[in-house]
């Protein structure tokens, strides 16, 4: 296909498309002309994973570079791309603030669910610290363990269950393709079902509520 194609199959303006590949972040085509060359579904993919990247998990362009680098480098184990992948998603501004003690909280939460193998240096680790600062600071709302726990073990669930389908034997650039796609989409996915979740239990909540009682 051509390059005008290939913007249109994946739904990217062609000045972007065009942006990607004089940076290197889509690989070029094959030539069959002066100024003319050919992609193939390589690319499309390649395209709708910084697609998702940019408009779904607002990553930005110049973090993009981290992420292809990644994806690309044969010698790279693919757990080790995806830890990349979570962090560059994850990453945001320092805190002006953080309770040390918030980070004691989030690790007795992951020693609590059993999950020993996140890294120390896990930028979602720090951000869930972030968070607890947020919950405990002045205010009704709190984060202790047992409250955070609950959430761990319904994360936990769906993390297994995730990476329990995700498939080995798929092609390695495939598979790191789905594992961004689904780190992602779904997690967006998860938090809009979340709150549809809220809005109909509160709703079923209020209406109760207003019933009238029946008359004897």
């Amino acid at each position: 296909m051509l390059v005008s194609e290939l913007a249109e199959r994946a739904g990217v303006p062609l000045a972007t498309v065009k942006y990607y590949l004089r940076e290197g972040l889509l690989p070029a085509g094959v030539t069959t002309g002066p100024r003319r060359a050919e992609y193939a579904e390589a690319h499309l993919r390649r395209l709708r994973v910084l697609r998702l990247l940019r408009e779904v998990g607002e990553v930005p362009v110049t973090s993009l570079r981290q992420v292809v680098d990644a994806l690309d480098d044969e010698e790279l184990p693919v757990h080790e791309v995806m830890t990349l992948v979570a962090d560059v998603i994850s990453a945001r501004p320092e805190p002006e603030n953080q309770v040390p003690g918030s980070l004691d909280t989030v690790d007795a939460v992951l020693a609590q669910v059993g999950w020993d193998l996140v890294r120390a240096e896990s930028i979602d680790r720090q951000r869930l610290a972030e968070l607890v600062t947020l919950l405990n600071g002045p205010g009704p709302l709190a984060a202790s363990v047992e409250v955070l726990g609950l959430y761990a073990g319904i994360a936990d669930q769906l993390a297994r269950a995730e990476i329990a389908l995700v498939s080995q034997s798929t092609d390695r650039a495939e598979l790191l393709e789905q594992m961004v796609t689904g780190s992602v989409v779904y997690g967006q996915v998860f938090v809009l079902l979340r709150q549809l979740g809220h809005e109909h239990h509160h709703a079923r909540l209020t209406t109760a509520a207003r019933r009238p009682e029946p008359v004897t």
